[in-house]
């Protein structure tokens, strides 16, 4: 007994000096490459697959040496208070309208696993985006500040010159600073150039498609078959007429050989990798699974924040089926077609990650948080989603989705989970927006805000532990398409939730709308949006001072709340970098994401990185 004792404390000892020796001889590379030791440690652990089961396998059933190993690497389940750094994870889905999910009703979406944990948290029926349209809003969740205060357009193109301000601080940056490991997927929409991605940005992972998915060309392998290149719709000049997109910020467009072709990114410790260039979309979810689930799986024991914002529902190239895509096995599964084909995709991958979270056992250390972007791109018809009960009834037209700030350009759907913490089957009407998910954060894991900037977003931690309610009084909504403000030729909010109460200064279509009017109110067109969620029955008239009194003083609350704002509020201004030596070709800039521009940025084969 004592011979086989001595044997295996001896081949544990080896194992266990042998993995230090490599591990110091990583700190030292760790050095020279400038990177943070223990990031390298996790990734040479993760590269060379350094398992519990192995060692075991090797030195027996020995309890006490079990322990010892354990003790002597912490690869035994940790389990923290669920207060003290829990996991974040923020799912944020494309262009997904209020009406679309089964938790907001719709009879044929087929969404069990957000309905689920809808159903097993709080529901959040009040949830509004910071912008109308795609880069402005995850401008708006990532910094917790209003995306004109940045400067920040509401769409970036694919192949700009800026992005997301380098002195912008993120929800990433933020976690990083209680030693939290950090993870993107999907589509991230601040900017391409390398110095505007994720890794960047205080995320130690990212893969996905640095902007929308209907911006450049893609691959989309038919089941059963080969590879079939797609063309891609240029919907810029959409943007351009509504004053989301300012061109003076483009590299050239279309004259950028990068911008043709869609991307897939990867990155790891500031290591950035083109996967794919077209990508494909039939393999694109399971890529994301595959990423996100190895990342709960290799970081189980690290508080994480995991930030997957899905390339899903976003409507893609015009010769995709309804513009729409999904993996061969959602392909034709839904009774609401290709549109639920994808919505159910979004659905298998939260439940996996989900799975992966439950199986170690840390979901009651992890805050899971749901919404969306902003409201359903409604020109697309039946590919662009629902905003539900929020259809604008008295605004005189349909187009009152994306780009527009009546309710269903902006009232997302939302939920938080948090079992053992938040009380399953609930739900609040109070007021939070995306602005409020840094400042949120940053009030769990006991981080200050940066004290050198106005911070838009409010702590909404009371709300979901219902300790407390709405901290905005006064939530501006900036940018309604082609209302440049509160007045005509003026730059300010363009409406504002007060209370039950919301306010118009102006009202204009959604993206693609062209013969419907903007109008200017004064007073404000004024709603009571809690008993009137359409936005049917105004309470004011325009032009008409309101007789009622109890109006009339929400009237003169609005206008005071709007000049106090007005006099405040400063507008950013984004300044382009100077061209990187990366960037340069034959003599000239390029800013578009490009896996060879010896080859047109037209790449074959596997790829040469992955996570």
């Amino acid at each position: 007994c004592v011979c086989v004792c001595v044997c295996v404390c001896v081949s544990v000892c080896l194992c266990v000096v042998c993995l230090r020796v490599t591990l110091s001889l990583s700190l030292c590379a760790a050095r020279t490459q400038a990177l943070a030791p223990d990031a390298y440690i996790d990734s040479i652990l993760f590269t060379m697959g350094f398992g519990l089961k192995a060692l075991l396998s090797h030195v027996g059933k020995s309890l006490p040496v079990a322990l010892l190993f354990l003790a002597q690497f912490g690869s035994a389940q940790q389990f923290r208070d669920p207060l003290d750094k829990p996991n974040i994870v923020m799912l944020f889905v494309d262009d997904l309208g209020y009406g679309d999910l089964g938790f907001t009703g719709h009879p044929s979406t087929e969404t069990p696993h957000i309905d689920r944990l809808a159903k097993g948290g709080k529901v959040l029926t009040s949830w509004y985006s910071g912008c109308p349209v795609c880069s402005g809003s995850r401008a708006a969740l990532m910094t917790g500040r209003q995306y004109q205060r940045i400067g920040v357009p509401g769409v970036f193109g694919n192949s700009v010159n800026v992005g997301l301000p380098l002195n912008e601080t993120t929800v990433a940056n933020q976690a990083k600073k209680k030693g939290y490991v950090t993870a993107a997927m999907g589509k991230w929409h601040l900017g391409q150039r390398e110095m505007f991605l994720p890794a960047q940005r205080g995320f130690d992972y990212y893969l996905g498609i640095p902007f929308s998915d209907d911006m450049g060309q893609a691959r989309a392998t038919p089941c059963n078959s080969t590879n079939g290149l797609l063309d891609f719709e240029d919907n810029s000049e959409l943007y351009k007429q509504h004053g989301f997109l300012n061109p003076e910020h483009s590299s050239g467009g279309n004259d950028d050989p990068g911008s043709k072709y869609l991307p897939l990114v990867a990155q790891i410790m500031n290591k950035t990798e083109i996967v794919q260039q077209p990508l494909d979309f039939s393999e694109l979810a399971d890529r994301y699974n595959d990423y996100v689930t190895s990342f709960v799986k290799n970081h189980h024991n690290d508080p994480f924040f995991l930030y997957m914002a899905f390339s899903h529902v976003h409507t893609t190239a015009s010769n995709q089926p309804e513009k729409q895509y999904a993996g061969c096995p959602f392909q034709n599964t839904t009774r609401r077609g290709k549109f639920g084909d994808a919505l159910k995709e979004v659905d298998w991958l939260v439940g996996n990650v989900m799975s992966e979270i439950e199986k170690y056992g840390i979901e009651k250390n992890t805050l899971v948080l749901f919404s969306s972007d902003n409201g359903p791109w409604l020109i697309q018809g039946k590919s662009g989603g629902s905003p539900g009960i929020f259809y604008g009834r008295s605004a005189g037209y349909w187009n009152v989705g994306k780009g527009s700030t009546w309710e269903g350009g902006i009232r997302e759907p939302a939920f938080a989970y948090w079992p053992g913490i938040i009380a399953p089957n609930t739900r609040s009407a109070e007021v939070v927006s995306s602005l409020d998910l840094l400042p949120t954060v940053s009030k769990l894991l006991g981080v200050p805000l940066p004290g050198d900037r106005v911070i838009d977003g409010r702590d909404m931690s009371g709300i979901l532990l219902d300790k407390s309610k709405s901290e905005h009084e006064f939530l501006f909504f900036y940018g309604a398409g082609k209302c440049s403000g509160h007045k005509q030729g003026e730059k300010g909010p363009t409406a504002v939730r007060y209370g039950k109460y919301k306010a118009h200064f102006c009202t204009g279509p959604g993206i693609g709308g062209k013969s419907e009017p903007v109008v200017y109110y004064d007073p404000p067109l004024v709603f009571d949006i809690e008993q009137d969620p359409s936005e049917a029955y105004p309470l004011t008239e325009n032009g008409q001072e309101p007789t009622d009194s109890s109006i009339a003083l929400v009237v003169k609350d609005v206008r005071h709340a709007l000049q106090k704002e007005l006099e405040t509020f400063t507008y950013g201004k984004l300044v382009p970098p100077p061209p990187q030596p990366s960037e340069m070709y034959e003599g000239k800039a390029y800013y578009a994401i490009c896996c060879d521009r010896e080859k047109g940025c037209e790449c074959d084969g596997p790829p040469t990185f992955y996570y």
